[in-house]
């Protein structure tokens, strides 16, 4: 049985040696796979932090670049969550079932994809408002993290996915309305695992998402915090707006 240095014998992640790898077509989606069950089958909380890279690798024993395409997959599928620098973490929602649906719909109807960014504009535009009203100060200053951490997360999709996710879903939550919350979040989660499949899968970093773009991505995500902050809701209609343009352009480069 494989032992890391990374990963103490009594660690849950240890139900995963030898289980992997062998350099087979789809091992990344079976790798994914066991990771998904461990999660769910050990009831591991929220905010978990998985096992490094390497140390999956030699758990697992297969290569460090197929634990990397497992670990994007389930962050596309929003069980994980990236953290640039830091590593991936295990993310719990309750809106899961609901994220799928959308996500089946968007494989049998890929041509609703602007009926699903419609309705993402509608709902961020509710929660945000509410957000104005609403916002604590412990709140403001969660966006503002969230925020820092979006701007780090520039040249790494996948960890750029998920600090955008928590990053809206921080604001949104500011609504204080648990069912807003939740069906912002499976929305936002669809539309944005759908923008940025191909980039995900292919393992590559798309042209607006290069370090070199961080300032340019804050500018487009900034204004958006400092309208809940300012509690003005005229730039909180404006800043939704300009974000919603900025994700068309994203969607339509991906096509």
């Amino acid at each position: 049985m494989a032992r890391t240095k990374g990963v103490p014998d009594d660690s849950p992640w240890q139900a995963l040696s030898g289980a992997g790898g062998r350099g087979r077509e789809g091992a990344a989606e079976e790798i994914a796979a066991d990771i998904q069950r461990l999660i769910l089958a050990r009831d591991l909380p929220d905010g978990a932090r998985l096992p490094s890279e390497r140390d999956l690798a030699v758990l697992l024993s297969t290569s460090r670049p197929t634990v990397s395409q497992a670990i994007r997959i389930l962050v596309v599928k929003g069980l994980v969550e990236s953290r640039r620098g830091s590593g991936a973490y295990v993310r719990l929602r309750p809106e899961t079932s609901l994220a799928t649906s959308m996500h089946l719909m968007l494989d049998v109807r890929p041509d609703s994809v602007d009926q699903l960014a419609e309705l993402r504009l509608a709902l961020e535009t509710s929660g945000i408002i509410r957000a104005i009203e609403r916002a604590t100060e412990q709140e403001l200053a969660e966006g503002e993290r969230a925020l820092e951490r979006l701007e780090r997360s520039a040249g790494d999709t996948a960890s750029w996915m998920s600090a955008d996710t928590y990053f809206h879903a921080t604001l949104v939550g500011a609504s204080h309305n648990a069912y807003l919350t939740s069906m912002f979040s499976s929305v936002h989660g669809a539309l944005i695992d759908y923008e940025y499949r191909t980039w995900i899968d292919e393992g590559t970093v798309p042209s607006w998402l290069a370090p070199d773009r961080a300032a340019a991505l804050t500018a487009v995500h900034e204004p958006l915090l400092r309208a809940v902050r300012t509690r003005d809701v005229a730039l909180a209609l404006y800043a939704v707006r300009h974000h919603h343009e900025v994700m068309a352009q994203h969607l339509a480069l991906r096509s």
